[in-house]
């Protein structure tokens, strides 16, 4: 684990001090295909009908959803309720679509449990199986330290391997890390969270049947339950990662979750043995967690109803099952909830246990809780807001007026006295907003501006790290209309430019954006604002579609004119600034950094990088120390303007 910890130092040092390009020493190939949002042959859509038809009342999700959307620290992208296996309550957050994939972190690892347990029914392998057994072609190479470790022992963390997920970055061989890595106590005796255990057990997959554990499951398991639209990152020797990496539709996270419902059948045919949906969700070991106080075979055991659990990944990728009331929720965000800590995690499990359902018969249809549920929905969806219509000429002329849109507005559901003034202040300050810009656009029209320093990318760190796809570092920024008067910012990346559409008054812009081959939906929302020295700024913020992250970029104009002889810009004479200042800030952010940079063994990095660690983490220099992360995290960017 030593090398693995010098591993993951040295790169986040070289991210920390602005390097770019192929950092990592995990080779890099694109993997992840562009999602397909058509409907795809063999695809199997649940049943849909409303709460009532399945004994729950609409007004409690009515009241859940509303909590969930106005908490800022929930951050949800999608939600998905199951009863008796039908759909009774959906919904996407604003601008996450519901039907879309989106990455699910460990959420994956409750899958391959599924795997284990059909080749376990199948005699193919056993519980007590060691890993010596199992990959004895390897002894001799790897000089085998590991013999104890059991496939029990990776199936609930309790191997005590220190090869954990640093090792993720530390090499191509994953596999030879792992059996060649020390332990820190007897296995089966603690438990200890470990990405890298279930990595293993995907190569046991693997060794076993000589096929992907991604392979493996679109055969047994996917397929059968008509789950088409999904794709399983894969490791440098193409084993897939099992831990993670997982990129899969809403829709059929809750199948999987009704799959164990079902006690591993579907539609009449058992896809996993019904013996092993029993075993793999009972309380084997202790967890030393207040929100999940045991855990399965890789599956988190919750106390929230009586035995209910959940297939769990970080920043809000969850399924929860309630077999007491034959229920399944689901949820996708990009909160801070590393486990089942979040606001987010903590509302609905609050909920769950204090929902009352009709057990045997259908509630009355009650029309307006239904209405009012369905006007929510759509309305956080972001599919009903006004847009300000940009007519004579657009932007460059100046001519601007407001057109209503459709009729909901997003309050619409829940007015208040002060309704009327809240929709004259959006119209006055959309209003403002496209003064501002109509102004101040067209001087910018073909400007570029060359960035002092490259070393941020339009990636945020954490995808960068996660997916191995590392950034070349933006060189430029330029700005210019498009077609039918649309505005781009172009991010000049590399060799690469992306061309990033503009959304104003609230609209929404979607683009693909390939990154070193690997192509990923982005949504943009852009604004007009001038901050308190006067300077004109464009606030933008871009979200990931597919991933728990997005990014906040704001450009600041200087008042330093390059075209006026007192070298003034202000809101009444535009102009066009010789500089600019860009602000990054990502979602999440810093406290994960911290807290993983804080997780390395400062011992474990040599030299120059071994002082600086141990001074920073050692010695207690906890401000300089953060201060460097959020630098990382939120990076300043000065550009000139280019002749």
């Amino acid at each position: 684990m030593a090398n693995a910890g010098l591993d993951i130092g040295e790169l986040l040092l070289k991210i920390a001090t602005g390097e770019t390009g192929e950092i990592s020493k995990v080779d890099y190939v694109a993997q992840k295909p562009q999602f397909n949002p058509t409907y795809a042959s063999g695809e199997k859509p649940l049943e849909r009908c409303s709460p009532e038809a399945q004994g729950v009342s609409s007004a409690f999700f009515t009241s859940l959803i509303r909590d969930l959307s106005e908490n800022k620290e929930c951050r949800m992208h999608k939600f998905m309720a199951l009863r008796n296996g039908n759909v009774i309550c959906e919904c996407g957050f604003e601008p996450y679509s519901v039907d879309y994939w989106h990455v699910s972190y460990s959420m994956c690892k409750s899958i391959v449990s599924m795997a284990i347990g059909i080749l376990i029914h199948e005699r193919r392998l056993s519980l007590e199986d060691t890993l010596d057994n199992i990959f004895k072609e390897y002894l001799g190479i790897f000089k085998f330290h590991r013999k104890t470790i059991t496939v029990k022992n990776l199936l609930d963390m309790t191997s005590g391997c220190e090869f954990n997920e640093a090792g993720a970055i530390s090499g191509n061989d994953w596999r030879k890390g792992f059996l060649e890595a020390g332990t820190k106590f007897e296995p089966g005796t603690q438990f200890e969270y470990n990405s890298m255990n279930t990595y293993m057990l995907s190569a046991i997959v693997t060794e076993i049947t000589g096929m992907s554990l991604f392979e493996f499951c679109k055969k047994r398991l996917f397929d059968p339950m008509g789950i088409k639209r999904v794709f399983w990152e894969s490791c440098p020797q193409n084993i897939t990662k099992g831990g993670w990496g997982l990129f899969i539709r809403t829709e059929d996270m809750a199948k999987l979750g009704q799959l164990y419902l079902n006690d591993g059948k579907w539609n009449g045919v058992q896809l996993v043995p019904m013996k092993w949906v029993k075993e793999s969700t009972t309380p084997f070991v202790e967890t030393g967690r207040e929100d999940s106080t045991h855990y399965g075979y890789q599956i988190w055991i919750n106390n929230d109803r009586p035995g209910s659990y959940a297939f769990n990944g970080m920043l809000g990728q969850n399924v929860f099952v309630y077999p007491d009331i034959d229920m399944v929720v689901v949820t996708n965000a990009g909160n801070s909830d590393l486990f089942q800590t979040s606001r987010m995690a903590v509302t609905i499990r609050d909920a769950m246990k204090n929902l009352e359902v009709s057990i045997d018969e259908p509630l009355s249809e009650d029309f307006a809780e239904l209405s009012k549920l369905k006007a929510l929905c759509k309305s956080v969806s972001g599919r009903t807001v006004d847009y300000p219509a940009i007519v004579s000429g657009g932007w460059k002329n100046r001519s601007v007026k407001m057109t209503e849109g459709r009729a909901c507005k997003k309050n619409a559901v829940y007015k208040s006295r002060r309704g009327d003034f809240k929709k004259a202040l959006y119209y006055y300050n959309t209003r403002d907003e496209n003064l501002l810009a109509s102004k101040w656009l067209k001087k910018i029209n073909g400007k570029v501006y060359e960035f002092e320093s490259s070393k941020v990318g339009i990636f945020p760190i954490m995808m960068q790290i996660v997916h191995n796809n590392f950034t070349d570092g933006i060189k430029k920024i330029g700005f210019r209309f498009g077609e039918n008067e649309s505005f781009y910012i172009d991010i000049y990346e590399g060799e690469v430019v992306y061309p990033l559409k503009c959304g104003f008054g609230g609209k929404k812009h979607v683009i693909d954006i390939n990154m070193h081959g690997e192509i990923y939906k982005v949504c943009v929302e852009t604004s007009c604002k001038t901050d308190e020295y006067n300077r004109f700024v464009l606030k933008n913020e871009i979200f990931f579609l597919e991933e728990v992250c997005s990014r906040t970029m704001n450009i600041y104009f200087d008042d330093d004119a390059s075209d006026r002889e007192d070298g003034k810009g202000t809101f009444i004479y535009p102009s066009v600034p010789k500089g600019l200042e860009v602000r990054f800030f990502e979602t999440p952010g810093c406290d994960m950094l911290v807290s993983s940079m804080k997780n390395i063994a400062p011992e474990g990095l040599g030299g120059l990088q071994g002082i600086i660690f141990g001074k920073i983490i050692k010695g207690g220099i906890k401000g300089l120390f953060e201060e460097t992360i959020k630098n990382v995290i939120q990076p300043k960017v000065r550009g000139v303007l280019s002749e």
